[in-house]
């Protein structure tokens, strides 16, 4: 490349070079070490008919005795098997006589190599996190076929399970089907050796001699059929004697060619959306070539022409036409004839996953047609689908190992869809959800670029993979929400990313192993085009141009909330978890809390009847610290915005769940609290019945108490069974393990019941006023004062506080035990592990068995690692009572509600006339402390003692479970957001007033 060359310069030379060679097919796919083994082992009358691709296998080999893996571990399983079965076949071929043959030591000794590293690759392959595209099929047959052929036999961890879901997946494609029409497994035919007939294949061959445009398949093909093929052979041929780019060796062939329809259309459009304006001869020849094969194929295309069709292809070619000038009455009806479905759009009829960039370019196509109106109903579908993906975190990327990739099409869909504001706010009249899920989603992937960029302005040290941050956050920083915050932070990522780009220009042609076929491929050309486009596209204006009526209002953050919002995140960031966060980001997640909210408020969670008419100050919290903590670097992304709007939703229905004890449960049944008991206790029994009635959903009905009517038993019980059934009755919760669903059982139980008790210690309190009172003012104890006594205090002023006479337990054995199940914790903790579980559940591209999944990902229950999860669950219930008692005490103390600092032990004063204790109690005297000051300070230092206990069932935790698994990541974030609730409570009374 030509460094004095100038960007749209070079952006003109990339298109003429591709319209040059559309009239004989061309691709710039990097080599594959698999499909050249594949045509190694084609012999035609007794004679290697490809024996330069041998000779280039064996140049590849690696000290380790392996083949490369390009850039996963299947890559080089795949690699090291074909490069083995052909080592076997070409030595099977060597006369036994001809004991000089250096040939066959050199043969033998690297097959041995091969086989003891392919034996190691696989005994260390972790098959559960693989999802290439048919990789169970390709590698169990390259195994039989190495057991078949070499006498190689090979076992590991795992193969009876993979075999059995290739047996699966085989049992579902009879040999007839293969026979009838083509399908993707004409891409793959070498998987099939043993299983189909070749010569009754041969009718579904592509019209330039190929298998689907696949060497390796085609190299099967041949080897496999009765008859020779001429035209396959002539295929194979000249892709050897292909153009090659990035300096490809000519001995070689790469997963699939030609790629002709594919890189065109994606090097148009990706050009064209950062501003490239096409020559009018360039437009001519591109435009020719899509429309040729779209005619041909009645509508649809494939990644080169008269390839089996795929939606991903159908609509980048239809796209580019658009550019092209050349899409004028083409029709979308045959891509969304042959490939939408229930709730997305394939890409291949009668896939097994559907692919989430795919329907990104499915978007794209309907949001740039001019007749894009007449499409809302199936641009819903897709945003949907790519919205609630993202939202459920289970994104399943089938075509390109870099999240980034989708990440930057997903941008460009949203803001294409905000840019045309009728269809835009049509989409929302048809699913109101999708209003703030698709901010939330933004903000999120926005923030995660912004986090994972290095210090020299890349991402993941490479420029391609650089180039799609740049352009994801091109169209993220146009999102009316997004200009609502100060997008200096986005435009210094963009110009040092652009800098990063610009000093490394010389490899923007050198592609990364980042894009997906049997095995990963690069390629230059593709390559090259976004490092164009993201090196053209301008950086976004510091000043923000005027609002334009309400087009942008329609979609911004609403004013009011995100002042609240701001004051919630000014309070958070007074926490010590907080006081050394980025406050930009702390902005960020004030504007997602800021949607969450008005979801919240969109469905609120009518569970209870609302009896208070105070302000409910909590609502602005709950979002933010959720938000707030996810986006914490050591945080982000652990857990999905479905699971974390869920805890919101559980935080807010918590909230209400005190409110309702205690104003209705507790003030109208203070002297019937055991009937109470007993109408949880019969709840239970009758939910967890085979038959228990399901005769509410968990939401409120006409049930709500009205102020003029007092509250019966029956009330009280339909309310508490709608709570019950609202948690258990969860599809996260029913679709977790039965033991899980027992646990939280128990637990929301022991809630409701340490409620119970609460309120009867509550009731006790309060008999005993008058009978030990701290007066605030003089730092005195009244002991046997009464309420009428001269010099007691009011029992209606703050400064006062009773001292809980016989409590029946320690403050240790209260604050560790009711006090800890009052909070909620515990059983929000089962909840939250049950979230955690159906997330995993819908991510997971491998299912198991339902006790393997228990066994993977409900805690994963080993004895000592169930007691530790409790042990820190138990601590931090009990840390978090403590934090909220001292935020609250002014309120408790005036409701005569039961604090910890009420208990018999922070009325005590030290007698002893040594140790710091002491010395401490005589310097806040002399500092002027109060003693009401004093009891707080002795409750916080309680508190703090339990962090330690919290901290160090953490870490013991981790080290038995790793600190990489996914499940102990989300508890850290469960810890981190409890722990900003108490030490929120702290700084504030967040809670609600019920007397």
């Amino acid at each position: 490349m030509d460094s004095s060359m100038t960007l749209h310069g070079q952006a003109q030379a990339l298109l003429a070079g591709l319209a040059s060679q559309c009239s004989k097919g061309f691709g710039s796919m990097s080599a594959s070490v698999y499909d050249t083994a594949w045509l190694s082992m084609v012999h035609k009358t007794g004679e290697w008919l490809f024996p330069e691709c041998f000779d280039f296998i064996l140049e590849q080999q690696l000290p380790s005795g392996a083949w490369e893996p390009y850039a996963t571990p299947l890559d080089g399983i795949l690699n090291t098997a074909a490069a083995l079965l052909t080592l076997k076949k070409h030595l099977k071929k060597l006369d036994p006589e001809q004991h000089d043959d250096h040939r066959q030591r050199d043969w033998l000794l690297r097959s041995h190599g091969a086989e003891a590293a392919l034996k190691a690759m696989l005994h260390d392959w972790d098959v559960d996190s693989t999802d290439q595209v048919g990789f169970e099929i390709l590698v169990v047959s390259l195994l039989t076929l190495l057991q078949k052929e070499g006498g190689v036999s090979i076992d590991f961890p795992g193969l009876d399970a993979l075999r059995a879901v290739r047996d699966a997946k085989l049992a579902k494609l009879p040999p007839s089907t293969l026979y009838q029409m083509p399908s993707t497994l004409y891409h793959a035919l070498e998987a099939f050796i043993g299983h189909i007939d070749f010569d009754r294949v041969r009718p579904w061959r592509d019209a330039d001699g190929s298998m689907m445009a696949s060497p390796a398949s085609t190299a099967a093909y041949l080897m496999n059929s009765s008859t020779w093929d001429d035209e396959a052979e002539a295929y194979l041929r000249r892709v050897l004697d292909r153009q090659t780019f990035g300096g490809a060796d000519r001995r070689s062939v790469p997963c699939a060619w030609p790629t002709t329809i594919f890189e065109t259309s994606w090097v148009v459009t990706t050009l064209v959306s950062a501003g490239v304006v096409i020559g009018e001869a360039e437009a001519s020849t591109l435009g020719n070539l899509l429309r040729g094969a779209l005619l041909a194929q009645k509508g649809l295309l494939g990644f080169a022409p008269g390839t089996l069709p795929d939606v991903d292809d159908t609509a980048k070619g239809l796209e580019s036409l658009h550019y092209l000038s050349q899409g004028d009455n083409v029709s979308v009806d045959g891509l969304v004839r042959k490939f939408e479905a229930n709730e997305h759009f394939m890409t291949y009829p009668g896939e097994r996953n559907p692919s989430f960039s795919a329907n990104c370019n499915v978007l794209i196509l309907f949001l740039v047609r001019d007749d894009r109106a007449q499409h809302v109903a199936l641009i819903v579908k897709a945003v949907r689908f790519l919205t609630r993906s993202v939202f459920g975190g289970h994104v399943n990327e089938k075509w390109h190992l870099s999240e980034l990739y989708w990440v930057v099409l997903l941008a460009r869909a949203f803001q294409l869809l905000l840019q045309h504001r009728e269809v835009a706010l049509a989409v929302s009249d048809l699913d109101p959800a999708l209003r703030e899920e698709i901010p939330m989603v933004s903000l999120s992937i926005m923030m995660h670029i912004l986090r994972a960029q290095q210090a020299n302005g890349s991402w993941d040290g490479g420029c391609e993979i650089t180039s799609y941050a740049i352009l994801a956050l091109s169209s993220l920083e146009k999102l009316p929400w997004v200009r609502q915050l100060d997008t200096g932070r986005i435009f210094a990522a963009m110009a040092l990313g652009k800098s990063f780009l610009h000093t490394n220009r010389s490899e923007w042609t050198k592609g990364r192993h980042v894009w997906i076929e049997k095995v990963t491929y690069a390629s230059s050309v593709l390559s090259e085009a976004y490092c164009l486009a993201a090196a053209l596209v301008p950086l976004p204006s510091t000043i923000q141009p005027q609002q334009e009526g309400n087009s942008r209002a329609a979609a911004s953050a609403d004013t009011r909330l995100l002042l609240g919002m701001r004051k919630a995140g000014n309070l958070i960031a007074r926490t010590p978890l907080f006081s050394n966060t980025d406050r930009w980001a702390l902005r960020v997640a004030e504007m997602q809390a800021c949607f969450a909210m008005q979801a919240l408020q969109r469905q609120p969670v009518d569970v209870f009847p609302r009896t208070t008419r105070s302000k409910d100050k909590y609502l602005f919290i709950i979002p933010l610290a959720l938000t707030a903590s996810a986006l914490e670097p050591q945080r982000s992304g652990e857990v999905s915005l479905s699971v974390l709007y869920e805890m919101m939703t559980l935080s807010v229905l918590n909230f209400h769940a005190d409110e309702y004890m205690e104003s209705i449960v507790e003030g109208s049944f203070a002297g019937n609290l055991n009937t109470i008991r007993d109408i949880v206790r019969q709840l239970f029994t009758e939910i967890q019945q085979p038959n228990g009635s399901k005769e509410t959903d968990g939401t409120a009905s006409n049930e709500h108490h009205r102020e003029d009517t007092e509250p019966t038993l029956t009330d009280i019980k339909a309310v508490i069974s709608r709570f019950v059934r609202r948690i258990l009755h969860h599809p996260a919760v029913l679709s977790s393990p039965a033991s899980l669903q027992k646990r939280l059982a128990f637990e929301l139980q022991t809630f409701l019941l340490a409620h119970i008790t609460q309120a009867e210690d509550n009731h006790r309190l309060r008999s005993q006023w008058g009978q030990d009172v701290l007066n605030e003012d003089s730092n005195e104890i009244w002991s046997g004062a009464t309420a009428s006594s001269a010099s007691a205090p009011s029992p209606n002023s703050p400064a006062a506080r009773l001292r809980y006479r016989e409590p029946g337990r320690t403050f240790y054995h209260w604050v560790r035990s009711t006090s800890a199940d009052h909070t909620s914790c515990p059983f929000s903790f089962v909840f939250f592990n049950c979230l955690v579980h159906a997330a995993s559940l819908s991510s997971s591209s491998t299912k198991k068995n339902n006790y393997d999944e228990e066994e993977k990902t409900a805690l994963k229950m080993s004895a000592r690692t169930a007691y530790l999860a409790e042990d820190a669950c138990r601590h931090l219930a009990s840390l978090c009572r403590m934090y909220n008692d001292a935020g609250s005490a002014v309120r408790d103390d005036d409701e005569r509600a039961l604090n910890s600092l009420n208990f018999p032990e922070f009325f005590l004063r030290s007698t002893s006339d040594c140790g710091r204790s002491r010395c401490h109690h005589r310097r806040r005297r002399a500092h002027g402390e109060s003693a009401a000051q004093t009891m707080t300070e002795e409750l916080l230092w309680i508190a703090e003692y339990e962090r330690r206990g919290l901290e160090t069932a953490m870490e013991l935790l981790e080290d038995e479970i790793g600190t990489g698994c996914e499940w102990v990541r989300a508890l850290r974030l469960f810890v981190g957001v409890t722990d900003l609730y108490g030490q929120i409570y702290v700084l504030q009374d967040v809670g609600m007033r019920t007397r």
